[in-house]
């Protein structure tokens, strides 16, 4: 799974309405308005998008068009049916065609796509200072309303390079963090280095955010291979020591091979955090991703052999787990079962939570929703379509941020 670098965007929007001029008959009397918005929010809140003035019954094309960073332009598009009132609500229309197939307010945003004709292998980067879409209705092929929503980068969003106390991390702190909220150690998977696109999204929503990495960048082993989990641990331990972070909860999240450590780390050293999220897991022990092979992990000086289960039954802290049906890189949704079976079987095991997603792929759950990172290509290899890994993603932000906001009010740092 590669990982993201790119500067990204939060967000806030404007809004811009211009009915265009029509021309004869019905058309004439047409008064389209555009509400979109809301006007100034984070890219991670929920977006509305309605169109009023329409046609009774009528068919409506709503689209959108951004620049990323090297000035591409990303479009998408869908058609609908007006209701018998003129009106059209994104969040509960089908679209009758279009670049995405399922009622969602956002949409438009998450199925923007390469434009034709230019690389449709790129990745939506936005500029330092984020991007602008573009919304317009249009009936009878003329535009009736647009509106011009910005997503911008908040200077509440603080970013701190750690790289001189053991480890290597980006802690992400917004000035409106929540009180009592849980600290998140975030760990991406198999591509090494930072994973910075859920840390910045969970600090733009009010929880501070470690991405930490593990291998793959200076001073850090450069394969997965004979990590210490007391690496982990050291980064737990500084978390909890900053003024601002101390006496907060701490969660641990990890996707792919992210989870299988955040997984190892649960069941080794239970005491370690207060709560575990984990993405596409496994439930084996998997082995060094290095021409030399042997283990992935070490403990205490030794190997932890690539054998066997992880033992889970051993995790003590509550755990929210994210795995897709259709997942080709390995089978999550058998591993998130036979997890979930072994923790059931456990007398005194601690809540645990399974969402499955039957037509989602191995794309990282928890990622933040509502942005363009699924395109056909980017999911290829990884299995499951753009439309449900984008669905999957926005349901499952939702419940893991219940889920920390939940351990904010429950629980207590470890002694």
């Amino acid at each position: 799974m590669g990982r993201w670098r790119s500067a990204w965007a939060a967000a806030g929007a404007v809004l811009v309405l211009a009915a265009a001029g029509c021309g004869g008959g019905q058309a004439a009397m047409l008064h389209v308005r555009l509400d979109a918005g809301p006007a100034a929010a984070a890219l991670v809140d929920p977006v509305h998008v309605s169109v009023s003035g329409l046609p009774p019954g009528g068919l409506v094309t709503v689209q959108a068009r951004a620049l990323d960073a090297q000035r591409q332009p990303w479009v998408s598009a869908a058609v609908f049916r007006a209701s018998t009132a003129g009106t059209l609500n994104l969040a509960t229309a089908v679209p009758v065609s279009g670049s995405y197939r399922t009622a969602d307010a956002a949409g438009l945003l998450w199925s923007l796509h390469p434009a034709p004709g230019t690389n449709q292998a790129s990745s939506f980067n936005p500029s330092a200072a984020g991007f602008t879409v573009r919304l317009e209705v249009l009936t009878g092929g003329r535009v009736r309303a647009t509106a011009i929503l910005r997503r911008l980068q908040p200077v509440t969003v603080s970013v701190q390079t750690v790289s001189r106390d053991g480890f290597a991390g980006l802690l992400y702190t917004s000035a409106a963090v929540r009180p009592g909220a849980p600290a998140v150690i975030v760990l991406g998977g198999g591509g090494g280095g930072y994973e910075v696109l859920p840390a910045l999204g969970l600090a733009l929503a009010g929880y501070p955010a470690l991405a930490l990495a593990y291998f793959g960048e200076p001073g850090l082993p450069q394969c997965l291979c004979s990590i210490p989990l007391e690496y982990f641990a050291r980064a737990v331990g500084w978390l909890r020591a900053q003024p601002a972070d101390r006496g907060r909860p701490v969660v641990l999240y990890g996707a792919s091979r992210g989870a299988e450590a955040v997984l190892l780390l649960a069941s080794y050293l239970p005491h370690l955090a207060n709560g575990v999220v984990v993405s596409s897991p496994t439930a084996v022990i998997n082995g060094a991703v290095s021409a030399a092979g042997g283990a992935a992990w070490t403990l205490g000086g030794q190997p932890v052999a690539p054998v066997g289960n992880i033992p889970v039954t051993r995790i003590r802290v509550p755990l929210l787990m994210g795995d897709g049906g259709q997942d080709i890189v390995w089978d999550a949704a058998a591993a998130a079962s036979t997890i979930m079976g072994e923790l059931h079987g456990s007398a005194d095991h601690a809540p645990a939570t399974n969402l499955y997603y039957p037509g989602a792929g191995h794309y990282y759950f928890g990622l933040p929703p509502y942005f363009p990172f699924f395109t056909d290509t980017a999911v290829a290899g990884l299995g499951g379509s753009a439309q449900a890994d984008a669905l999957a993603t926005e349901q499952f932000w939702t419940r893991m941020i219940a889920f920390l906001g939940h351990l904010a009010v429950r629980q207590a740092t470890p002694s």
